[in-house]
């Protein structure tokens, strides 16, 4: 019998500059940010399921009773997948694809900035409309065909009048013949939610694939940092070096996976017993069995519901208190103004 699955489309909105980080680069920029096979900017998978787990643990430890807390614990690893000493008892009941660039910002000599992006770029978008299978994909299919034909000779086409410079755009001191196009217009319509509106506002602009390379590149910001030596007031040795960063409101989109839990009921016991273990409180044995009790019975209310994969999905975003979580972080910079990201869901 075929694996039943939900598929929800994930748009990834820089708030702040955004360092999802590769380690160490072997070229001019220390700490680069990192890329798809292509050499365009992205987010692993990885990077996303960690950033998003972490955030409902947190949500899990803010609130106020023990059991809730444990047992908001419980609902997140059955979700996103067990701790070492339960690997074996069941899996993730949510996948996650890598988060490929959409569509990045660019200095415009007109309006400041702009979204940019190719018939490649947007090529990774339909691709994950299609995987989630969402009608969109269809009109996206057209308009890209549409795109792809107006600017094969080098040419750029706008949805927004705002960035023309007579006949031209000039983008990150680059100059193209660009000029106003339905298509273009259609294609920045698509997008959902605040990002849609964003969009509209700011522009965009399709260009070629034989340029959008060197356009991406100089959108991208590489900051230099110091670690000084305080006794001194001198760098310290081996204190300098450069990190590179996706600008402010880079779209990236993402494909959530749900199958619906497989941790069968019989598993309810071992991880009511578990997880009573892990209750800060002193308690008497009659009032951990009461516990436990309580959260067995919690558990099985909890493991029917998540059988589904329309109530995975649904959960995915909601935060231990029932809120919706809007955004994440990424890159582990928070403390120095970097790495938040909206997240909007593209309802089908």
């Amino acid at each position: 019998m075929a694996l039943k699955r939900e598929g929800r489309v994930i748009l990834l909105q820089a708030l702040t500059p955004l360092h999802p980080g590769a380690g160490r680069g072997a070229d001019h920029v220390d700490l680069p940010v990192q890329r798809d096979e292509f050499g365009f900017p992205a987010v692993w998978a990885t990077s996303l399921k960690g950033a998003l787990k972490s955030t409902h643990l947190l949500s899990c430890d803010a609130l106020s009773g023990e059991l809730d807390k444990v047992a908001c614990r419980r609902k997140v690893l059955l979700i996103f997948g067990p701790e070492t000493d339960e690997a074996h008892e069941y899996a993730s009941a949510v996948s996650f694809l890598d988060a490929r660039l959409v569509a990045i910002p660019a200095r415009s000599l007109r309006g400041v900035w702009t979204y940019v992006t190719s018939p490649h770029l947007l090529r990774y978008l339909l691709r994950y409309l299609e995987a989630a299978g969402y009608s969109a994909a269809g009109e996206l299919g057209k308009l890209l065909e549409e795109v792809k034909q107006a600017v094969a000779g080098g040419d750029a086409v706008v949805s927004n009048d705002r960035v023309l410079v007579g006949n031209n755009a000039v983008l990150n001191e680059l100059t193209f013949q660009a000029k106003m196009h339905d298509a273009a217009v259609r294609l920045a319509s698509l997008f959902p939610g605040e990002v849609g509106k964003l969009v509209g506002e700011q522009g965009l602009v399709v260009v070629g694939d034989d340029v959008v390379g060197e356009l991406v590149r100089r959108s991208l910001l590489v900051q230099t940092r110091v670690r000084l030596d305080y006794r001194r007031k001198t760098v310290a040795s081996g204190g300098l070096w450069e990190e590179e960063y996706v600008p402010q409101f880079t779209i990236f989109a993402t494909v959530l996976f749900c199958t619906g839990i497989k941790a069968a009921k019989e598993r309810v016991e071992m991880f009511a017993k578990n997880d009573v273990k892990k209750i800060k409180l002193q308690v008497a044995p009659d009032e951990e069995a009461k516990m436990k009790e309580e959260l067995q019975k919690g558990y099985i209310e909890m493991i029917s519901t998540l059988e589904r994969p329309d109530a995975v999905c649904e959960d995915v975003f909601k935060a231990g208190d029932g809120s919706q979580i809007r955004s994440l972080v990424f890159g582990g910079k928070e403390t120095v103004g970097k790495g938040l990201a909206s997240v909007v869901i593209w309802k089908t």
